[in-house]
């Protein structure tokens, strides 16, 4: 008896057949669709969002210096300096870059400290109180530590704690240069916090490891050349580990800010979301301060969005949308922020 031919014999040689291109794709194609998807533009949009500069950004340190006369010393020296309306003591540099700005006296005195304007208000909605214990989790360089220290006058128990060598000694030298004896220094992997300090802060800062998109230029040479989609990948389970270390260390009826200078949603939504999943008592705050900035810079209100509940076939909870993402513009860096409250 002859044997039946199988009906899809030629489809798959052909699927084989070696005249057939095969379509490769590079990092920059999977980085340019994938951040069209999450922030839902035409992808020819992404290389202008992606290469602007945020302009000089400054806080005054009233740790190490008068701040009316610091401010009164850089404009004498010629500083145009413009007032950031929501936050005090912080203002745009308009003609100097951060290069020219860290040559000051000043700047080595600690009087003034160049901080990018997304992490100012993620320190900022955090709302430090003197008298309160702190955690920094993953501190370093320390710009947001130094600046808890100076909101709360240095009056509140601040730990800022890092798990990098290196890093540890970047964030001593930062302290020293504008900080206060009340931030004390430790090494320490931020998973351990959870068990060995449970319920034991008043307030937490999590600016959690990442993917570090909000950061990247594409005006820069190979500006992706430390982003991946593996990186991605690792970044989730350490900002997993790290967040409900975190909440677990937190006083109930207390507050803490999960933030990151990634768009990433798995990194951002996803791990959030992680959390809520586990903890019941887990409630995602509304940030009110955003009002603040929509009327005082409506020029931002394009720039900052709330959180997404959904992309690329993942839900996200519906809370999400009471969390902050901020889209890479000329006054601020991309960033997420949400701050989530302990029952």
């Amino acid at each position: 008896m002859k044997k039946k031919k199988r009906s899809n014999y030629k489809r798959s040689r052909d699927r084989f057949n070696r005249n057939t291109p095969v379509k490769y794709y590079t990092k920059d194609d999977v980085f340019y669709s994938r951040i069209a998807s999450i922030l839902m533009v035409p992808r020819g949009k992404i290389k202008n969002i992606f290469s602007e500069r945020a302009i000089t950004t400054i806080r005054l340190n009233s740790l190490k210096g008068n701040n009316e006369e610091t401010k009164r010393s850089l404009i004498k020296k010629g500083y145009e300096l413009e007032e950031i309306p929501w936050a005090d003591d912080v203002f745009f540099v308009r003609n100097k870059d951060k290069s020219e700005v860290s040559q000051s006296v000043e700047y080595a005195e600690g009087k003034y400290y160049i901080q990018n304007l997304s992490s100012i208000l993620a320190t900022l909605i955090l709302n430090p109180k003197k008298g309160e214990k702190i955690l920094d989790m993953c501190a370093a360089p320390g710009s947001k530590s130094t600046y808890i220290a100076d909101l709360t006058g240095g009056e509140a128990s601040i730990l800022a704690n890092d798990i990098d060598m290196k890093r540890v000694n970047d964030l001593k030298d930062v302290v020293k240069q504008f900080g206060t004896d009340s931030i004390r220094i430790a090494l320490s992997d931020g998973n351990d916090f959870g068990h060995k300090y449970p319920t034991y802060f008043d307030n937490i800062l999590l600016d959690a490891p990442c993917s570090g998109e909000g950061l990247i230029n594409l005006s820069a040479p190979r500006p992706l050349r430390y982003w991946s989609m593996d990186k991605v990948k690792r970044c989730i389970f350490v900002q997993r580990e790290l967040i409900v270390s975190a909440f677990k260390a937190l006083k109930h009826g207390k507050s803490m800010v999960y933030s990151t200078c990634t768009l990433e949603p798995e990194e951002n939504e996803g791990v959030v979301t992680y959390l809520l999943k586990l903890f019941p008592n887990a409630r995602i705050q509304k940030i009110d301060l955003i009002d603040k900035i929509r009327k005082s810079m409506p020029e931002l209100s394009e720039h900052i969005k709330t959180g997404i509940t959904k992309w690329s076939g993942n839900r996200y909870d519906s809370r999400m949308k009471d969390t902050l993402r901020i889209i890479p513009n000329d006054k601020m860096m991309g960033f997420y922020i949400a701050k989530i409250f302990k029952e």
